[in-house]
């Protein structure tokens, strides 16, 4: 709908604001009251009634002008200067003449919806005016707001820059002082118990009086760029919502999600135990797996009739389950076993080799395999037989090979 055709609407509309639409069919600089009675009549449909709507800096009344008079139940004004418009022209039902930096002369959970257009940059103390009208909401009513704004980074530099302005008295008392930028509007709602539902700019570019504010395309061009790009324009607007003033803790545990909590912490319990499970998986896998390697090289060695002499304290605890396996108390032991035993093997390290080799006792032993690197050591297997390397020959071929080696390194 156009702007004028809302101003008509209203009979007794400020002659000059109708001076001002008959200039310009499609004014952006209206566009903050056209958005503000938008919302208090979606508001208004929403609840089902009419609103009671407070317009903190009301100036003239104009937000009257561009709201439907079916949404709205009583109007209160408050400003500074209450001019006679508010009362004459726009009928507001109450007018109060307020100081913005001092408590607001309004009853605590009163209105429906409180509107601050374009009010806050000029004021010392931002975060006080917004919990005082957060204050006179009903729970559950909605708060309106305007500004000039860019974004945060910038907007935080200028106000800095014009507080400097305001201490050196370059700046009259009423003057912009403030620069909000939507994330600075969130965060002013958030701390006085608004919850934020929606934010948006108002155009890129506003050049009044040209040709371009009587055709609907520049309009709808500029409100999708608002609507887009909410701090890279010259205004924005924000609406957030009254919730409750304050909840205990057992209150906060009945939510309105409650019934979801259970499902968050069974998921949570189970990956906890899947990842402790894992852990120990891997765990077993990485303690066990020369337990493992040592059984499968030993099962490549049973024949049906064989046995395994073990007298390595490792092997021992891996092999002890098993019926094919005699249990040696040391390397005598182990050679007196493999006497009695035709088909058996005996399993020693490198350095129980070392020993057997000087042993006349194991002169008759050959060599029948080797598993390297096992529990620490290099573990062989030795029977009796003619077939096969002699202990001594591997022993000695051997350690001339390591001395060879290492001659080479260090050479």
């Amino acid at each position: 709908m156009r702007h004028d055709d809302l101003a008509r609407t209203h009979t007794t509309a400020d002659p000059s604001l109708k001076e001002h639409l008959s200039d310009s069919t499609f004014s952006i600089r209206m566009l903050r009251y056209w958005w503000a009675g938008q919302a208090i009549a979606e508001e208004s449909r929403r609840q089902g009634r009419a609103l009671c709507v407070l317009d903190v800096g009301c100036e003239r009344g104009w937000l009257k002008f561009f709201t439907p008079p079916e949404a709205v139940d009583r109007w209160v004004g408050l400003d500074w200067d209450v001019r006679q418009e508010c009362l004459h022209n726009a009928r507001y039902d109450e007018v109060i003449r307020a100081n913005f930096d001092e408590p607001l002369p309004i009853a605590t959970g009163y209105m429906d919806v409180v509107v601050n257009n374009h009010v806050m940059e000029h004021l010392p103390r931002p975060g006080s005016t917004m919990a005082e009208m957060s204050r006179v909401l009903r729970e559950g009513g909605i708060f309106l707001g305007g500004s000039p704004t860019m974004p945060h980074l910038f907007a935080r530099l200028r106000e800095r820059w014009l507080r400097r302005k305001l201490r050196l008295g370059r700046v009259a008392p009423g003057g912009h002082i403030n620069c909000l930028s939507p994330e600075r509007w969130k965060s002013l709602m958030d701390d006085t118990g608004l919850q934020p539902e929606f934010a948006t700019g108002s155009h890129a570019v506003r050049l009044t009086g040209s040709w371009l504010e009587s055709q609907s395309w520049w309009i709808r061009l500029n409100q999708v760029w608002g609507g887009l790009f909410p701090s890279l324009g010259s205004e924005c607007y924000v609406l957030g919502r009254k919730t409750s003033a304050w909840a205990s803790q057992t209150q906060l545990h009945r939510s309105a999600n409650a019934h979801w909590r259970p499902l968050w912490a069974g998921l949570a319990a189970a990956a906890v135990l899947a990842l402790a499970w894992g852990t120990w998986s891997t765990w077993q896998k990485w303690m066990h797996q020369d337990s493992r390697q040592l059984v499968s090289w030993i099962e490549t060695h049973q024949e049906g009739r064989d046995h395994f002499i073990v007298s390595h304290g490792a092997s021992e605890e891996a092999l002890r389950h098993r019926s094919d396996v005699r249990l040696a108390g040391g390397l005598s032991e182990a050679l007196l076993l493999l006497k009695e035993l035709p088909h058996a093997h005996m399993l020693v390290t490198e350095a129980d080799l070392s020993a057997l080799c000087h042993w006349d006792a194991a002169r008759d032993l050959v060599i029948d395999s080797r598993l390297p690197r096992i529990f620490q050591d290099d573990l062989i297997l030795v029977r009796s037989g003619i077939a096969g390397t002699s202990l001594r020959d591997y022993w000695f071929s051997d350690a001339t090979s390591a001395v060879v080696e290492t001659a080479k390194h260090d050479s």
